[in-house]
This record gives C-alpha cells, structure tokens and sequence, in this order.
C-alpha cells in the first residue's frame, strides 16, 4: 500500500465517522498556513465566501454568535480584528478558489481512502478557518460528514453521543439535513457528562460520527484550522431519511419517525421521497439571510464596530 503524504498516523482507520478518533497529519509543514499567505488569500477571497463572526464567552448564549460584515477591508485589517476580537473566520469552499488549498485537499482523501477503503468519498470540499484567542463555535451539529485538521494554536472540543435526541431534537436534525436552520442548537451545561473532550495541539486531526453534535473552545492564541467535507453513499442514505420523515410528518401528517437506514422499508421511503422531490412538490431550502450590524475595524478592542445601518452580509444565500 502507497504511503500516506499528509497523514503520519491515523489509529484504527476503520472506525473512522463512527467513533471519535484522533490522529496526527502534515499539513503544517507545507507553507500555506503562514500570517503573509493567509493575509494575501483574504484580500482576494470572494466576500460572498467569506463568513465572519463575532461570539460572546458563554457557551449557552449561542445566540451572540453575529455575523460581521467584512466589505472591502484589507486582508492585514481582517486578520489584525482577528488577532484583536472575538471573531470567526469561515473561509468557504477554498478548494475551489485556491488550486494549492485543492491539492491539499486531494491528496488528503487520497490518504484516507489508503487508510480507509470503507470511507468511499464521492464529494469532497474544504472550508479553512481563523479564529481569534479564546473565541468559541457554540454548540451545533454538521449535516454532512467532517474531519477537522488542526494546523496553529491550541482549542479543546467537546464531542456528544450521534443521533441521541436527548443532545439535539429529531425535528431540529431534520432542519439542519433541510437547510432551514443554521447549525446552531439549544445546549445544557450537564450535556458535558456524556462528551469525550479532546484538547488539540498543531498537527492533530480529529474526527467524529457523523452528525455528533459538538462545540469548541480556543486557547489564548489565534487558531487556524482545516475542515473538509465529503459525501458518500452512507452519509446521503441518512440525510434522505431525515428529509424524508420531515416530509412525510410535517407536510403529509403520516406518522414517520423511523432513523432506520437500511432494510426495505427504509429504501421504500427514500425511493418516494425523491420521487415527491423529483415532481417538484418538496419545497427547495430559503436559504440563510444574514443581517450584519457589525464591521471589521482593527483599531478598536474587539476587532468591529457598530454598522450606521444593519446591512445583508454578503454570505447571505
């Protein structure tokens, strides 16, 4: 078997998407995760790609998560609010707008299927992500299938038990798997007795089951990070059946709960599901509107100012 590039250890690659696993990569050691580069990508970065937050520091008032508006700003005064504030940087998709970020990303699921036959990717992207010190991502489950690559910094993650509705409602999965709702999910301090907690030094790679509900907490530094995403058969079985019980319950009032994934009945239900999504009777997503009342400014303590006027952020959809 060829040698993983990217990948120096991956322990039990088998239980990769089905259990918490953490392991060890290179991508710190490729040049693309520097302060000059990154500030040069975010001076071209298309803004309607580039989402930026702001976050209060108590992980249960998920709802201070704010979007920013970053306008024209100078990548150096986006990444100075960062080192400055509380702020979030997700840098959407960047395999499509960076040929180097892609191959990175190439030949880490090249890594993976070597390590992992069973993963069988069939869609793969990847979003980078800048975080200031000590800023957090609430509380909040992932529609799709992820793994996070750790390159700068220090940040702990607390990772929850998968498709248990006592962490996150069967109704708000299926908003989630709908895309009619951010990601973000009501969170009780006890729900921390039942999480593995995992604290993250550069080149660590972790990742969970699919749809585990998680958060994360930086350390006194700014963070850098890799998130990739992929699709497989699996992962889209499990999102047909939440789709499919949303519509069924919410739309036709038939009584469908069942999160079972394989077996004729399950295929049954996804088989007329696309058929109802097929004739055009399955309402497409809205998208997510964004109102940012905020702006970059480096200069001030928390990296941001009030906007005169609240404005559509460009990362609206």
């Amino acid at each position: 078997m060829e040698q993983p590039q990217l990948i120096e250890r991956l322990p039990d690659p088998s239980a990769l998407g089905s259990r918490a696993i953490v392991g060890r990569h290179r991508l710190c050691q490729q040049g693309l995760f520097d302060d000059s580069t990154l500030k040069a990508l975010l001076d071209e970065y298309p803004r309607q790609r580039l989402q930026a937050f702001t976050m209060g520091t108590d992980a249960l008032r998920w709802k201070e998560w704010e979007p920013v508006d970053t306008g024209s700003m100078r990548g150096e005064d986006i990444f100075q609010a960062v080192i400055a504030g509380r702020l979030w940087l997700n840098i959407l998709r960047v395999d499509l707008f960076d040929e180097r970020y892609r191959q990175l990303i190439e030949q880490l699921y090249v890594d993976l299927a070597a390590l992992s036959p069973q993963l069988e990717p069939v869609l793969t992207e990847g979003t980078l992500l800048i975080s200031s010190p000590h800023a957090m991502v609430y509380y909040h489950a992932d529609a799709t299938a992820n793994i996070l690559w750790h390159i700068r910094g220090q940040k702990r993650i607390w990772i929850y038990p998968a498709c248990d509705f006592r962490f996150i409602s069967q109704e708000l999965m299926e908003d989630i798997f709908a895309s009619v709702m951010d990601e973000e999910v009501p969170y009780e301090e006890h729900f921390d007795q039942h999480a593995l907690t995992f604290d993250l030094q550069p080149g660590d790679v972790v990742s969970w089951p699919l749809n585990a509900p998680h958060r994360i907490v930086n350390a006194g530094m700014v963070n850098v990070s890799l998130s990739t995403y992929h699709q497989s058969e699996a992962t889209e079985r499990r999102k047909l059946i939440y789709l499919a019980n949303r519509f069924f319950r919410r739309t036709l009032h038939l009584p469908m709960r069942s999160i079972k994934e394989t077996g004729p009945a399950a295929a049954s239900k996804r088989l007329l599901y696309r058929a109802y999504r097929r004739a055009g009777l399955v309402p497409p997503p809205p998208g997510h509107q964004y109102l940012a009342s905020l702006t970059i400014d480096p200069t001030t303590p928390m990296g941001v100012v009030p906007l005169p006027t609240p404005r559509k952020a460009a990362f609206s959809t």
